[in-house]
């Protein structure tokens, strides 16, 4: 489901002394390049660019480009392509209803109705309008009409997509939109509140190996808890008033924790940057962790699982390293390595197979085995990580009785990461069966990409690749 843009004209030309400059990482300006020369001339009908424009419109607002968002969606919606055309008056109807401009919201998602009747992104766009106007008993029952629906095709697997559609139904339609006197710039709001916190600074104690909150820290925490997103008793938007309110809310864990987690599971096609957001809280969550440890001295501290008031700083750290993990960049090592060997090493955040696959992406095999030892039997993906951190070393022989012995077990795994398109299997919403096609696809989803970063691909299949460098490196 695309992310609704914000508004913008068409760019003045480089040279311009007018013309913005392009914010955003080096990496969003090499996607945004890539994915542009798709577009110099808008495609043909029957041409399938809509993933690479839904690509390019998401990665303009994730690199703060809003104006060449906006001039894109225009040309969208006039394009020749229906295809092309139904998913520009989609992205025109989350733009609108994210801003409290419900009329033009329905007429644009009538619109995109018309044109592709049998998109499943319309689905999440009708809930999901329906949610941002309040009509929270109307977005419910749609919601279950869609799933019956989607159900019903037995060519396709849209148990994810049904299972999302419930739960956009039930959240807090404060995370979709904003009703009051600014309506339509609540994650705008919430971006500048954060920019406007004070520095992290140490509002914790450590006692027996558990972090608790002092006086202060504590008597906001349980007065969150009273408004907290997740839990159903608390009035719809009652969290706002307190995470623009409190100052001291960018100082705990378990706030941080609670946004960045609602921020990911909500619907994707909420105003302009869910992502922007997300990445703020996981940020300011790492910048508070760094504080915190030192300060208490527990850089090398172990902060077990099984303390609750560990928790949220250590889903934090794991939601943190998923998001900006990455083939060949180590910017996640640190806290990889922290929670894995220092802090949590029983490992119930499951990070051991990303800090396997990061470690061997970048240079550091040898120690990406020595993780990977501590595996558990069931625990294929860092099985798989060792496989690819043999690789790495050269060791090849090793390698293939390796992947050998990891097909004895998850025969799928090896199958489904070198198909060139292969076919989503019926999942199970956080759950997959050890050895089935769901594990399979999972890993594939998570780290073909750092197969092909090493090149291992064509060598899994049985064909010719460069030979890697010593020891990994990138």
């Amino acid at each position: 489901m695309p992310s609704p843009p914000n508004t913008v004209r068409r760019k003045p030309p480089a040279d311009s002394p007018a013309a913005p400059r392009l914010q955003g990482n080096s990496h969003e300006r090499r996607v945004i390049a890539l994915l542009e020369a798709l577009f110099t001339h808008l495609p043909a009908p029957g041409t399938d660019r809509g993933p690479a424009a839904d690509l390019l419109l998401d990665t303009y607002l994730d690199a703060a480009s809003p104006r060449k968002a906006e001039h894109f969606l225009a040309a969208l919606r006039e394009t020749p392509s229906p295809d092309l055309r139904a998913l520009g008056w989609q992205r025109q109807c989350a733009f609108d209803a994210a801003r409290g401009r419900f009329p033009s919201a329905w007429a644009a998602f009538h619109e995109a109705s018309r044109l592709n009747p049998s998109a499943p992104a319309l689905a999440c766009l009708e809930v999901t309008t329906l949610m941002a106007e309040g009509r929270r008993d109307e977005a419910r029952y749609k919601a279950g009409l869609w799933a019956l629906r989607l159900a019903s095709n037995p060519a396709r697997d849209f148990s994810d997509l049904i299972a999302h559609l419930h739960d956009m139904a039930s959240h807090d339609p404060a995370v979709l939109t904003d009703d009051g006197p600014d309506r339509g710039r609540l994650i705008s709001r919430i971006l500048q509140r954060i920019d406007a916190w004070p520095a992290p600074v140490c509002h914790y104690r450590l006692q027996e190996a558990a972090l608790s909150p002092d006086p202060g820290l504590a008597r906001l925490e349980a007065r969150w808890a009273a408004v907290s997103p997740f839990n159903d008793a608390a009035a719809p938007g009652a969290w706002v008033d307190m995470l623009l309110g409190e100052r001291l809310s960018g100082q705990s864990f378990l706030i941080l924790n609670d946004m960045a987690e609602m921020m990911q599971q909500a619907p994707v096609g909420n105003p302009a940057s869910a992502r922007a957001l997300t990445r703020a809280f996981l940020l300011r969550g790492e910048a508070l962790r760094g504080v915190v440890l030192d300060t208490l001295q527990a850089v090398d501290r172990p902060l077990p699982w099984h303390h609750p008031g560990n928790q949220p700083l250590l889903c934090l750290t794991a939601d943190y390293a998923r998001h900006f993990s990455a083939p060949g960049d180590d910017a996640v090592l640190a806290p990889l390595r922290w929670s894995v060997g220092v802090a949590n090493p029983s490992d119930e955040t499951g990070l051991r197979d990303l800090l396997v696959h990061c470690l061997a992406s970048c240079g550091h095999a040898a120690e990406a085995l020595a993780v990977a030892e501590h595996a558990g039997p069931d625990d294929s993906f860092s099985r798989h990580g060792r496989v690819l951190a043999l690789f790495t070393l050269g060791q090849q022989d090793e390698a293939r009785k390796a992947l050998l012995e990891c097909q004895s077990t998850s025969p799928q795994i090896l199958k489904t990461l070198t198909a060139t398109a292969p076919r989503k299997p019926r999942m199970t919403p956080g759950v997959h069966a050890i050895g089935g096609r769901d594990e399979a696809w999972i890993y594939r989803q998570r780290y073909l990409a750092f197969w092909e970063h090493a090149g291992a691909v064509a060598w899994a299949t049985g064909g010719q690749c460069p030979r890697p460098t010593h020891d990994g490196e990138c």
